[in-house]
């Protein structure tokens, strides 16, 4: 409702930008009157602020509910430390207050982890010390009215049901995974769990022990899932500044050596200018950062464009809420990002497998079910769309990031298939792929990935001779993989192996073929070093941990294969003759009868399936 407010009001752009200003003003507020309330001396601000910063900015680069989340997280460590000073009937009222307030916008469950830690304290404090000014009715009596208010809201749904019976199954979203998971070996968070563990024990000591459950829970959560990670940062963070102002650093500097001091002064130091740099280049990322590569504008403008009747689209959830905002009420979406809320657990758990093609019959029925006229896929996403022969929809648009099927219009049936299968281009296909090369020029923006990978098709027919061709390419000026996997595919086809080497070496993100691909290029051309290498490479486990997984039977009968033609031209080394006969053992006793050599290391097995609808057509 804000969100709409601002940008109703002041555009898109600007209410985007006035809502970050506001948020992030009253962020600082926040935190602010926190560090007066604990009495924090500079240096701790020094060192703390920064990753305050780093967590509340690691998810500012959309605007989200938690947006304002994290400023209802700081009122409540500021109320958690005033009802722990004074258990007061109007303290207690000020965290009734906010949880009301809570309850009916968004994750309340955070506060009531809070101020279970609040109460807990209470209750250790009222069994262990006979003079507290606490009385257990006071206790029991505002713990019923804080814990009843949770029902308080339009649903009449408490949040610690919600949080009680939240899916597991929500796991497979993104944005529900585990952090180490999404963004394995980030040393910021293996810092920040360190820290976590520290503060914990310190806490304990501190007898601060509510405090110490709670950032026990909330890095707990932080590590299960990349969702929580701003949230339980701002509480951790906040908390362990409230713990270091609780010592007293003037008298541990008296009695401590120098050394010790030194050391401690240093880290300290280390540790504020690490944060102060982390937090600059965040800041400046996410201020760079126009989300336009993400989203699937040019494909929105096409769409209202040359079919203003609209119809519903088969969408990936990430981009679901951008189609909303652009495209509606004419357009409908298939799901966007309320998982679990608007659309049940049971359809989203349906969408991952028909979205990406698993079964070609649920996907066909679905599209029937829905009425669904259009796709839109990621590039990376779209190859098997492309492929199956029994999908409904044909390639009509592709941009920079995303390809649009639909079915309405087959334009690129051709230069699509190329794209994402290059190893199956053939001479002959020289004449529709120019027909389609000209509907591209008049259809497709210029960075579309398809344009320059049909230009160079054309370039290299139009030639004198393919040599000439290929030394006219400038390797740096290519933007795509898929441009550039496919030079190295013809080049191979034509014989060209050390420009063939050199594409598929230009490619930043390599597929297990694409460096075999480059070892049989450097044979091809006698290059036995690197050829060698690269084998050794791709057969290594190294190579299975990095892309998570083992080589398919077809890529280990390819390595085997180029392995053998290397050694009747090269003699092996022994690692690669130990390596050879490893494989070569394993890949016959999971497949019998299969013939090694292969005849054809390059990897054309469906290309006949998968160009069969196009040949049919043309036929």
């Amino acid at each position: 409702m804000v969100l709409a407010l601002f940008v109703s009001t002041f555009g898109l752009s600007e209410g985007l930008l006035l809502i970050k200003i506001l948020a992030i003003s009253l962020f600082l507020l926040a935190v602010y009157v926190f560090y007066k309330e604990i009495k924090a001396p500079w240096p701790i601000i020094f060192l703390t602020l920064p990753y305050i910063l780093i967590f509340l900015l690691y998810r500012l680069n959309h605007v989200r509910p938690e947006t304002f989340d994290n400023i209802f997280i700081v009122v409540a460590l500021f109320l958690y430390l005033k009802a722990s000073e004074s258990f007061s009937h109007r303290n207690l009222a000020y965290i009734a207050v906010l949880q009301l307030l809570w309850v009916n916008y968004h994750v309340p469950i955070v506060g009531y982890v809070i101020f279970f830690g609040l109460f807990l304290d209470k209750a250790i404090a009222i069994l262990t010390r006979p003079d507290v000014a606490i009385a257990w009715q006071r206790w029991a009596v505002w713990g019923i009215v804080i814990f009843l208010i949770g029902f308080l809201n339009p649903d009449f749904y408490h949040p610690l049901h919600s949080a009680l019976n939240f899916s597991a199954d929500l796991k497979f979203i993104s944005e529900f995974a585990s952090t180490n998971e999404a963004q394995p070996n980030s040393s910021l968070f293996y810092l920040f769990w360190t820290v976590s563990g520290y503060l914990i024990i310190s806490l304990i000591v501190q007898r601060q022990y509510g405090l110490a459950l709670v950032c026990s829970i909330f890095a707990f959560q932080s590590w299960a899932s990349i969702r929580f990670i701003t949230i339980s940062g701002i509480v951790v963070v906040l908390v362990l500044a409230f713990s270091l102002s609780r010592i007293d650093f003037t008298e541990f500097f008296k009695q401590a050596k120098s050394r010790i001091r030194f050391l401690i002064v240093t880290f300290g130091a280390v540790m504020a200018m690490f944060g102060i740099y982390y937090s600059v280049a965040l800041a400046k990322s996410v201020n760079d950062d126009t989300n336009a590569q993400e989203y699937p504008q040019s494909i929105v403008s096409y769409l209202k464009e040359n079919h203003p009747e609209g119809g519903n689209i088969l969408n990936r959830m990430r981009e679901g809420g951008y189609l909303l905002y652009h495209l509606s009420p004419d357009f409908k979406v298939y799901i966007d990002g309320r998982s679990n809320v608007l659309y049940p657990i049971d359809f989203v758990k349906r969408y991952v497998p028909i979205y990406a093609v698993q079964d070609s019959e649920s996907f066909a029925e679905e599209i029937d079910r829905y009425n669904i006229a259009f796709a839109i896929y990621p590039l990376n996403l779209g190859r098997y769309p492309v492929a199956s022969s029994s999908h409904p929809l044909s390639v009509e648009y592709v941009s920079k990031g995303f390809v649009l099927l639909s079915k309405w219009r087959n334009n690129f049936p051709l230069s699509s298939r190329v794209m994402y299968f290059p190893m199956c281009w053939q001479e002959t296909h020289q004449q529709a792929l120019a027909a389609e090369f000209a509907k591209a020029r008049e259809l497709l923006p210029d960075d579309s990935a398809l344009v320059p990978l049909l230009r160079s098709l054309s370039e290299l027919h139009d030639s004198i001779s393919p040599g000439i061709f290929f030394d006219s390419v400038n390797i740096e000026g290519l933007s795509s993989d898929y441009h550039k996997r496919m030079l190295g595919y013809v080049a191979l086809k034509l014989e060209f192996d050390k420009h063939a080497f050199e594409y598929f070496e230009s490619i930043r993100i390599r597929d297990t073929f694409d460096l075999l691909m480059m070892a049989y290029a450097a044979l091809n051309d006698q290059n036995y070093t690197d050829a060698e290498e690269l084998l050794l490479i791709v057969s290594s486990e190294t190579w299975s941990i990095i892309n998570d997984r083992n080589l398919s039977n077809g890529e280990q009968a390819v390595t085997i294969s180029l392995f053998d033609k290397m050694k009747g031209q090269h003699p092996l080394k022994s690692q690669s003759e130990e390596r050879l006969t490893r494989m070569r053992r394993r890949l016959l006793q999971s497949i019998p009868t299969l013939k090694l050599p292969v005849s054809d290391v390059v990897p054309r097995g469906n290309c006949e399936a998968i160009f069969a609808a196009v040949t049919a057509a043309e036929n």
